[in-house]
């Protein structure tokens, strides 16, 4: 089932259209939704404007890296937050 507030790009990852933040004058989805480049899973990027408007992974206190089984999961787990 597809989320009409999420667009999948080019690389197969979502980008967060319903929840945005300004970035040089410009609209920019806050979340991507990619395959975890380390191996199985989903991660979460945030955008950061402080380092030239590239996505950070999101992780949970302790510095954990957040992976989730199916990328629904992902974009749920953003959507609820």
């Amino acid at each position: 089932m597809g989320n009409a507030n999420w667009k999948q790009n080019q690389q197969g990852g979502y980008l967060s259209y319903h929840i945005n933040v300004t970035y040089l004058g410009n609209e920019e989805p806050k979340y991507h939704v990619l395959k975890n480049p380390d191996g199985d899973g989903w991660v979460i990027g945030v955008f950061n404007s402080l380092i030239g408007g590239e996505y950070v992974p999101l992780e949970e206190t302790g510095e954990e890296l957040m992976i989730f089984p199916t990328v629904e999961e992902a974009k749920n787990y953003i959507d609820v937050k």
